[in-house]
């Protein structure tokens, strides 16, 4: 393997944790998670130290960060409107896996858990749907109906519109019940659910006299 190979392999795994930690959804247990992972790759278990150090200092920016985003973010409006079609009867998974196929497993496991009738259809983001949302495009949603045919799946799309519209976002959706929606000029701005409180600055710890002597 040569020198670029390495620089291109660590690169990719800088790129990647930046990210899930700007997403929201990665916290200081994923990321154990994550290193884990990247001990079981030959090409990639040499770099997860230095993955580690750049997950850190993304995660410590990302705090500071999240200290001057407006108290009611864009994300939380988009939980507002998950929780509502929830109580309309319509699952709605947020980071649901990586990709429309992974979505739509995970939503149909959940339905198939509870008693018939819970539910009458489903709405979701995927992991992919976040990296764009998070580098500045729109949010896309899919969605999908437990009773089949075309009507029924309409009426899940046009319900997922007017929760996201009664919470201020503008969707587009052409009212194809086969074609997913999107949320334009969404500001991804999702705290994360971190595990464990801020490292006190170093200052905190002092730097006097018994502060050096005792450490």
């Amino acid at each position: 393997m040569t020198q670029a190979d390495d620089f291109d392999d660590l690169a990719y795994h800088r790129e990647h944790v930046s990210g899930l930690i700007a997403g929201g959804f990665f916290n200081e247990d994923d990321l154990e998670t994550y290193l884990a992972d990247m001990a079981f790759d030959p090409d990639a278990a040499p770099h997860a130290a230095a993955v580690r150090d750049h997950a850190r200092a993304a995660m410590a920016a990302k705090r500071a960060a999240e200290a001057g985003w407006p108290a009611v973010t864009d994300w939380d409006r988009l939980a507002r409107a998950f929780d509502a079609l929830e109580a309309d009867h319509i699952l709605a998974l947020h980071n649901a896996g990586v990709t429309t196929s992974d979505a739509h497993s995970d939503a149909w496991d959940l339905i198939g858990r509870d008693p018939p009738g819970t539910w009458r259809g489903f709405a979701f983001y995927h992991g992919q749907d976040v990296e764009r949302a998070v580098a500045g495009g729109a949010l896309f949603m899919g969605f999908d109906a437990v009773e089949e045919g075309a009507e029924a799946k309409r009426a899940i799309g046009a319900a997922i519109v007017a929760a996201l519209t009664a919470q201020g976002f503008a969707p587009n959706w052409n009212g194809d019940p086969e074609t997913r929606l999107d949320v334009p000029g969404i500001v991804w701005h999702k705290r994360t659910d971190w595990v464990r409180p801020a490292p006190a600055p170093q200052a905190a710890r002092g730097n006097g006299f018994w502060s050096r002597l005792f450490g």
